[in-house]
């Protein structure tokens, strides 16, 4: 058995301490990257000044001309189900609305409950949240700041404390130390877009570089272009994640209860079938089953309203697309199933 000399040792002692000192020494770039313009977060606890894209002030005004009836929150999984202007037709020509954004969670879904629906003093007869499994007690979860900006106000102190508590964690402990010490969300943004950029110059002349890239981004690695994959969405949650009660206190889910029962407008929760199996719908473990009783409960004992999509024989396997997404050719078909499984939010 070979064993390491003293100088092998060195050695890679030597590597080791290169691999957490020369990342640290980018920080001296701070002063020449950073925005003069960079404003505080409004999740201090989590991230550190930025320049932030503006509050989108042009849907406030949009909604409050138009005033619809009802409104869908969520993320691609009532994008790819609720086809509004069908519903509206359904549900006697009152307006709906979708209010969707892909790739985002209960976070960015609170602060549009909250700054573009309440606080604008919009009135609703109802708002419908669309999710799976434990992403409404899961504040975490696609906590993207770039894609909470467009629904975020200057200050967020209830989503902030939220994300900390969830946050209180040994591994989120040592995500916000090292965070802290080398400032990697500063630095990789100014980093990642040129390495993204770099192959460019390689493949292409100078003056087509910028149309080969916009082409890159425009045409080939567009959500149309991909190939849909039936593992194309979240995995299923351990059991830990699926404790109700410990982890209702940092969710999102009491200030959207709070906040619908300060401004008088009703919430309903669907959370919708994953993916079949076997033509099927996937088994949930004892956890899980658990879990969702017991949000349901919650929901129900603060007067929301909450369906479950799981088991439906009207949402079989040949309805759907990628992962838990239901087929474009279907989107109408959910709508009229949507209307007919949940009247009650549409008396």
């Amino acid at each position: 058995m070979h064993v390491p000399s003293r100088s092998q040792w060195l050695s890679l002692c030597l590597v080791v301490a290169g691999m957490f000192a020369v990342p640290l020494g980018l920080r001296a770039l701070i002063p020449l990257i950073q925005s003069p313009t960079a404003a505080p977060s409004y999740i201090p606890s989590f991230e550190t000044p930025r320049d932030r894209a503006p509050f989108d002030a042009e849907v406030v005004a949009t909604l409050r001309e138009t005033r619809p009836d009802y409104y869908v929150i969520g993320d691609s999984m009532a994008g790819t189900r609720i086809q509004p202007g069908h519903l509206s037709r359904l549900v006697g020509g009152r307006g709906v609305a979708s209010l969707l954004y892909a790739g985002v969670g209960s976070a960015y879904w609170y602060l549009t409950f909250k700054n573009v629906i309440v606080e604008p003093g919009l009135r609703p007869r109802a708002v419908i949240f669309f999710f799976r499994d434990e992403n409404m007690t899961d504040p975490l979860f696609r906590a993207y700041p770039g894609s909470l900006d467009r629904v975020a106000g200057d200050r967020e102190p209830e989503l902030d404390r939220i994300l900390a508590a969830a946050a209180n964690g040994t591994l989120y402990r040592l995500h916000t130390a090292v965070q802290s010490v080398y400032q990697y969300a500063l630095l990789s943004r100014w980093v990642e877009p040129r390495i993204a950029a770099a192959p460019v110059p390689l493949s292409a002349r100078r003056s087509n570089q910028k149309k080969l890239l916009e082409r890159i981004n425009n045409e080939v690695f567009t959500l149309d272009a991909l190939r849909p994959m039936a593992l194309a969405d979240m995995q299923s949650a351990s059991e830990a994640a699926l404790d109700f009660d410990t982890h209702l206190p940092t969710s999102v889910l009491p200030e959207i209860v709070r906040l619908s029962t300060q401004s008088g407008i009703r919430v309903a929760f669907i959370r919708v079938q994953r993916r079949p199996v076997g033509n099927k719908p996937p088994a949930q473990s004892p956890a899980l089953q658990r879990y969702v009783m017991r949000l349901r409960d919650y929901l129900v004992a603060n007067g929301a309203y909450f369906h479950d999509d799981w088991g439906d024989p009207q949402q079989p396997l040949d309805i759907y697309e990628d992962g838990d997404h239901i087929s474009r050719a279907y989107i109408r078909h959910y709508t009229e199933v949507f209307y007919r499984n949940n009247r009650e939010i549409f008396r």
